[in-house]
């Protein structure tokens, strides 16, 4: 059906206020049918428990020979952590300890009989409740009611359980939490316990291995005379004595050459007829004694030399006697320095002696080092393996401290405890009444506008005259189509557009277009028979091209008239390139292929420049229309009487609008006209301006008929 609508949002709207008591009636049923509903069902009480997941152990018992800190549980732990609390034996153990199987809810869920269910299962399309044991459906309706999450960006984990019974979903969920922190435990105890084990078995293997080890030790120490000495810095005794001899080599040497500085010093002062003013000079009492009698007589001499003359035999005397002490003083001055140079020969001896067994015990020393570097190989595999033993009997204490003393910290704790639920988590019956409220009104409204667009009341309709086929042979005769008065102030003037065929045709203009689509007709020329008012034409092409394009065919108008009647009212307006701007390639078919403004239809414009038949022919028309021809199911061709040599040649099937009669000669000349160049079939719609439109028959005809008619 050719027809053009447009939606009447008034009316739309008017006929919406009109069904609004309906619309509300219908929402108030669903929501007191909801209500009623939710309000009857057995309520579900969901109860949350709250677990952290981290390190339990304490800062006292954390083991002091572990430099390593507590990991830091990522994120793929605490998600294992999930799947550890959903796990299948602790469901077990949490539905025997809470006697889930004989809870009146799993009592149904253990029955599970139903009439669509026993006949899906007698259909072989679900499994039947008896396959399974009674612990396997308690635990599918266990975990139905279950629900873990780990919270993002976080170590902490919700353990929810729904139940109908308040009661026993708090149970359940601090039930789990309990007996998966027991589950830790558990799981820790049983690895400390393998640890022990492990550890005991080690510390046996590693006492053998340290025991053979310093056995090694000792025997090659003895064997290649590598005996140590005592001291924080235990060294062997060649080295030892190698130390040693260095320490009194140095002694004899500082000894040597302290003795000959003072015989140097001494003789000296004894040249310039000093006392030597030496340590050994000064501490030997003879010479102290002498000296003090050296200084009695001087005083001695002193005072007589006053009275006496130096040749008096008194001054004499004492003179000798003063020469006589210095003579002493300096023999026994000369006694030490020989005692000091005795002492250097010694020193000097000794020194030599030393040198002579150093030489000999770097040789045994330098032999020795390959042994010694054995002997540190050695020693090195020996501290290890007790440092290793060392360290396992101190993780053995400390697992066995734990076992036998019951500390087993888990790495999760409950920070929060579920309590018994005093509001349903469902149903929640106002939110979701109010939900089922707002649904069904928008539902209604929406099944009431689709209800009243399919009826076709709020629509103002565009349409256009079609014909009704004849029996071939056959002329028609009585009734006409006129266009209403009302439709024709509807027009646009320069040009005057015709006006709008009647509703009456649409059935008319449908039958035509599916002939059309049935006979497989691709180009349709429509033309008017001479006479008619040209500017209130009907746009019969422009309503033939939208009747193909409903019915989902790919359709062009071609516009080959010169007012472009058709063309404009499938235009939004303006003056856009057509054909002629194609055919003189001033444009491309991208640019002059345009859409219909009210359907799916595409149309080509006649174009900016003039419209000359006789430049429109040759190889490029037949071009451009092939091309259309590969891209459109159907190409309808609008022309008038000077184009219809050069397109009538090539049309599968024309139409002819015409205000006269059938058996008018202006009718039979449009005929004649068609005929005179092409051999299609011809289709004629007759339309009479004087009365209400109605469609008149149309068929398929040829030149014999139109020819009889006219007779």
């Amino acid at each position: 059906m050719a027809t053009d609508v447009e939606i009447d949002v008034r009316a739309l709207f008017i006929s919406l206020l009109k069904a609004l008591p309906f619309i509300v009636i219908f929402t108030a049923l669903v929501g007191a049918g909801t209500f009623y509903l939710l309000s009857n069902m057995t309520p579900v009480y969901t109860s949350e428990t709250t677990v952290l997941i981290e390190t339990g152990e304490s800062d006292l018992t954390r083991s002091t020979s572990s430099t390593e800190t507590a990991a830091v549980l990522d994120r793929e732990a605490v998600t294992s952590q999930v799947q550890l609390i959903r796990s299948g034996d602790l469901a077990k153990v949490v539905a025997s300890k809470l006697d889930l199987e004989a809870q009146p809810e799993y009592q149904k869920a253990i029955k599970d009989s139903s009439f669509v269910k026993d006949l899906l299962v007698d259909l072989g399309l679900a499994r039947s409740p008896s396959d399974a044991s009674i612990e396997e459906r308690v635990l599918a309706e266990y975990y139905r009611n279950l629900q873990v999450l780990a919270i993002a960006d976080s170590r902490v984990i919700t353990i929810s359980f729904s139940s109908t019974d308040p009661q026993l979903a708090a149970r359940g969920a601090n039930a789990i939490a309990a007996e998966y922190i027991a589950m830790q435990r558990s799981a820790m105890r049983n690895t400390n316990e393998d640890a022990t084990q492990w550890l005991e078995s080690e510390i046996a293997d590693l006492r053998e291995k340290v025991a053979a080890a310093e056995a090694s030790v000792a025997a090659y120490r003895v064997s290649n005379d590598l005996f140590t000495s005592g001291g924080q810095t235990p060294t062997t005794l060649n080295q030892q004595a190698l130390a040693d001899l260095n320490a009194e080599r140095a002694r004899v040497r500082a000894t040597r050459t302290d003795a000959e500085t003072k015989a140097a010093q001494i003789r000296a002062s004894l040249k310039s007829g000093a006392v030597p003013n030496i340590t050994e000079v000064l501490n030997s009492q003879l010479i102290q004694r002498l000296i003090e009698q050296q200084v009695a007589l001087r005083a001695q001499v002193a005072e007589l030399s006053a009275t006496l003359l130096s040749g008096h035999p008194r001054m004499r005397e004492l003179n000798a006697q003063l020469a006589d002490l210095n003579a002493q003083v300096t023999a026994e001055a000369q006694k030490i320095v020989a005692a000091l140079e005795a002492e250097v020969d010694l020193s000097a001896a000794r020194e030599a002696e030393i040198e002579r067994r150093l030489t000999g015990l770097k040789a045994t020393v330098a032999t020795a080092g390959d042994a010694e570097v054995q002997l540190r190989a050695l020693e090195r595999e020996a501290t290890a393996q007790r440092e290793l033993l060392d360290t396992y009997l101190l993780r053995y204490r400390e697992a066995l401290g734990r076992q036998n003393g019951d500390y087993l910290p888990a790495n999760a704790r409950v920070i929060s405890s579920a309590l018994v639920p005093i509001e349903p988590s469902f149903p929640k019956v106002i939110p979701m009444t109010a939900a089922a409220v707002a649904a069904a009104f928008l539902l209604a409204i929406a099944i009431f506008l689709v209800r009243e667009l399919s009826s076709g009341r709020p629509m103002r309709r565009v349409a256009f005259g079609a014909p009704v086929p004849l029996v071939p042979g056959s002329m028609p005769v009585g009734g006409h189509v006129r266009w209403a008065d009302g439709q024709r102030r509807m027009m646009t003037s320069e040009p005057t557009l015709a006006p709008l065929m009647a509703n009456e045709a649409e059935q008319s203009l449908a039958r035509i277009s599916g002939d059309i689509v049935a006979g497989g007709r691709h180009r349709i020329l429509v033309t008017e028979a001479d006479g008619g008012d040209e500017s209130r034409r009907p746009l019969a092409a422009a309503a033939l091209t939208r009747a193909l394009a409903r019915v989902d065919r790919r359709a062009v108008l071609i516009d080959f008239r010169r007012d472009g009647a058709n063309s404009d009212a499938m235009c939004e307006g303006g003056n856009p390139p057509g054909f002629t701007d194609l055919y003189a390639g001033a444009a491309s078919f991208a640019q002059v292929v345009l859409r219909d403004r009210r359907s799916r239809a595409h149309f080509i414009p006649s174009g900016r420049l003039p419209l000359l038949p006789k430049i429109l022919t040759g190889d490029r028309m037949a071009t451009v229309l092939d091309s259309l021809d590969e891209t459109y199911d159907h190409v309808v061709l609008d022309a008038g009487d000077d184009m219809i040599e050069v397109l009538g040649p090539s049309a599968d099937i024309a139409m002819v609008v015409s205000e006269f009669g059938a058996a008018d000669p202006r009718t039979a000349r449009a005929f004649d006209r068609i005929t005179a160049v092409s051999s299609a079939d011809i289709m004629l719609l007759i339309v009479d301006p004087a009365t209400t439109g109605k469609a008149l028959a149309v068929a398929d005809v040829r030149e014999d008929a139109v020819t009889g008619a006219a007779a």
